[in-house]
């Protein structure tokens, strides 16, 4: 088999600025009424579905997954998981820290206009894997444990990379401005509140206009239209999960007025809250 040489040029395009750290890592086996509420962590994680199907609602918006797929969790971002009843249901996840990689805002696993929900595919049997040493590793904590496991972490994140690369190429992932990210951030940390388009420039000291344009070209739609996005997706969870009023939902998501807030309800979903309620729980 002839040698083949890594050149001193470093040609690969991704690096790691950081060495990330592994925090944690475990798995879930055959528990079919698996439930984590709402969370949000100040570090990353990633979830491999092994086994079964889920419904994951991460920042806000809700994503099925099955076998195969794997979730990646930045750092900040809202997530709540569940699996549904069709089955065994098995995962193995692992917490990521100091993670910085060349071209990515620090502490974030993937940009923040990647979905975070991917499907691996042929590459399914190595990220479950690297996540299984990792797991077996951690638990027997013998010698050099630590270094196997965050060397097998830094294997996985490349391979997630690697198939993200396909859709997402690693070059254009680097050239996305980090104005879109913090936008995309502190929407997503403020939405509740009354927040305008002046003020999210304002904080991050760039002309509104600008904003607007670079956020609406990399992640395609505006601030405006994302906040709304935002704030339903958190409505509807609230109005299937509680039995408080409508008025008192619109509140809590940014909306001083409920007739305001059910019209744009209606136009995004096709349904008025409390129609959208009665639907939902009547399929329980």
């Amino acid at each position: 088999m002839p040698k083949i040489e890594i050149p001193h040029s470093k040609s690969d395009r991704f690096r790691f600025k950081k060495t990330p750290e592994l925090l944690y890592a475990g798995q879930v086996i055959d528990e079919r009424a698996f439930y984590a509420p709402p969370q949000i962590h100040d570090f990353c994680e990633i979830i491999y579905i092994v086994e079964g199907t889920g419904e994951f609602r991460i920042g806000g918006k809700v994503y099925p997954l099955q076998q195969g797929d794997v979730a990646v969790y930045n750092s900040g971002v809202p997530h709540e998981e569940r699996a549904l009843n069709t089955g065994p249901f098995k995962v193995i996840y692992c917490g990521v820290g100091n993670v910085h990689i060349e071209g990515i805002s620090p502490g974030q696993l993937l940009p923040a206009y990647v979905e975070p929900v991917i499907p691996c595919e042929k590459y399914a049997y190595k990220v479950e894997s690297y996540l299984s040493e990792m797991l077996q590793e951690c638990d027997s904590q013998i010698l050099g444990y630590e270094t196997l496991s965050n060397n097998l972490l830094m294997s996985l994140i490349t391979l997630i990379y690697r198939i993200v690369d396909v859709k997402y190429p690693f070059n254009s992932l680097k050239d996305i401005n980090e104005i879109t990210v913090r936008t995309k951030q502190f929407i997503d940390k403020n939405y509740t509140q009354s927040i305008t388009l002046k003020e999210i420039a304002d904080t991050l000291y760039v002309n509104q206009h600008y904003l607007s344009h670079l956020f609406k070209k990399e992640l395609g739609d505006s601030p405006f239209k994302y906040l709304i996005t935002r704030r339903i997706e958190e409505a509807k969870r609230l109005l299937i999960e509680s039995d408080a009023p409508v008025h008192e939902i619109a509140a809590r998501v940014g909306y001083g007025n409920d007739k305001y807030f059910s019209m744009l309800f209606k136009k995004a979903t096709g349904q008025t809250p409390s129609s959208f309620r009665e639907a939902k729980r009547g399929k329980r």
